[in-house]
């Protein structure tokens, strides 16, 4: 008797109703302003009034289009050491 594998299917469920797919134009322009210089996506969420989530999906979708390039410090962006 062969048996389905189950699965898990990503992004549902109450926890996942925060989790935005859809974003103007404008926003992803700022997104990819942001995100070339350098700033931590913590400060891009606030900017674009978003989740990490989101936001990390956003980087995942332009990454894999092409607009926009990996950075140092990848998510994180720059990191400025204070003494």
């Amino acid at each position: 008797m062969n048996r389905k594998p189950k699965k898990y299917i990503l992004f549902t469920g109450e926890a996942h109703d925060k989790v935005k797919f859809e974003f103007t134009t404008k926003q992803i322009e700022i997104f990819i302003t942001l995100w070339n210089l350098g700033c931590p996506i913590n400060k891009i969420v606030q900017r674009l009034c978003t989740s990490q989530v989101s936001a990390a999906l956003i980087a995942m979708v332009l990454e894999m289009s092409g607009r926009i390039k990996q950075r140092i410090g990848g998510l994180l962006g720059e990191q400025k050491v204070v003494s």
